[in-house]
């Protein structure tokens, strides 16, 4: 800016220099003054509480106080429960869960029926929120009425979502998606976790995921469950507070993330990835765009482990060329933009490892929805046991004019 400034005349910017450095001025007094004054700065760096379901401590990351890399190394189960009740669940109780989520994956047709009527081309995010009022409407169970009765209700979801995307999924055109069909995917030999299931719809249905790929959808889910305080996780926690019940704190979320996502990172870096024929191609479009090259999945500062889980996982997955040829091209990426200082962040690794278990690009963001299903449950359960209301104040009467220039 200062080399540009100097070409002005000595009468101001207003006079000589170009109309976007004057608004860039502009706006940099108005960021100035949002963070001095208090009538402006929202609820940014506000502090409403705290949690204990995830802790940052030496780029390590822990869901209530379990390391995240030892809990990657069991069935995405275990971590959900873990989180639901925030305690370590035993062998007896977990199998009791798990038994459960298997019963619950039963649906009656009538929510598969609407589908038929849904417009072509919908996204598969969209379905998201859709599909959770779905269940809530056509649920047989009473609404929650105790904290145990929540948590079961998260649980069955977890079972019948994924019947319900598939259903979705056909109804909507995509040929690749079986009709709605109770109890295991085709030909699936019933010895998938409810990750590899999960996987096994999403992928249309007919290719049973290895064991290696059942393994690292269990990673993925697990270390993308929970992140730090983002505008979904809020919505749970706030719609929590109000004391209604978890659905509508859900419900909430997934809204919101699908609302955010609009404009689908994951499935713009996904295509990224795809659509190189080899490394070398990765420094040509580098080359191309102005800094930072990359504007999403890379960050100066990356305060955990859980995208190294993440590659950990990815390597096991380098099975054929092709997969061979997208990990060279991530890495190309990851080896230029640490010239820049930027390393990859936790949705870079989750991409990177969803483009190799063969997830479409559109279908990504849903598994990270899915994923943080139960984050937000976790978050949900536990800002209503605190009994604190996130229900912020609101001056009313006094404009706030933000139009005076430099």
């Amino acid at each position: 800016m200062d080399r540009n400034s100097s070409s002005g005349s000595a009468s101001g910017p207003a006079s000589g220099a170009a109309p976007g450095i004057v608004q860039g001025l502009r706006r940099l007094v108005h960021d100035l003054q949002s963070l001095t004054n208090p009538e402006l700065g929202g609820l940014s760096h506000v502090c409403c509480g705290r949690t204990r379901l995830i802790r940052f401590a030496d780029g390590q990351v822990d869901y209530c106080d379990q390391p995240v890399a030892k809990l990657a190394e069991d069935p995405f189960e275990h971590t959900a429960l873990l989180l639901l009740r925030q305690t370590p669940p035993t062998e007896e109780s977990l199998a009791d869960w798990i038994a459960l989520i298997r019963d619950a994956g039963v649906l009656e047709e009538s929510p598969g029926d609407l589908f038929s009527h849904l417009p072509a081309g919908l996204r598969p995010l969209e379905l998201f929120p859709l599909c959770l009022q779905l269940l809530s409407l056509f649920s047989a169970e009473l609404p929650e009425q105790t904290e145990e009765a929540g948590r079961a209700h998260v649980w069955r979801l977890m079972g019948r979502l994924p019947l319900l995307f598939s259903a979705a999924m056909h109804s909507s055109g995509l040929s690749s998606f079986p009709a709605l069909a109770n109890a295991e995917p085709a030909q699936s030999d019933g010895c998938l976790t409810w990750a590899g299931r999960l996987l096994q719809r999403l992928r249309g249905g007919s290719e049973i995921p290895s064991q290696a790929e059942d393994a690292a959808m269990n990673v993925l889910l697990t270390c993308t469950c929970l992140t730090e305080m983002r505008p979904a996780c809020f919505a749970a926690r706030m719609a929590a507070s109000t004391r209604c019940g978890l659905t509508a704190a859900l419900q909430s979320a997934a809204s919101l993330f699908t609302a955010q996502l609009q404009n689908d990172p994951y499935e713009w870096t996904s295509r990224l990835l795809t659509g190189f024929s080899g490394p070398r191609e990765v420094d040509t479009w580098l080359n191309r765009r102005e800094r930072p090259g990359m504007p999403f999945g890379f960050a100066s500062t990356v305060a955990d482990n859980r995208a190294r889980i993440l590659a950990t996982a990815a390597e096991t997955l380098l099975g054929c060329p092709e997969r061979i040829r997208i990990a060279a091209v991530a890495a190309r990426f990851e080896k230029r933009l640490a010239v820049e200082n930027l390393a990859p962040t936790l949705d870079w690794a989750a991409i990177r490892l969803m483009v190799l278990l063969d997830l479409a690009p559109d279908r990504q963001s849903l598994v990270i929805g899915m994923s943080r299903l139960i984050g937000w449950a976790a978050h949900a359960i536990e800002q209503q046991k605190s009994g604190i209301s996130l229900l912020p104040g609101l001056r009313y009467g006094d404009a706030v004019d933000d139009s005076e220039s430099v």
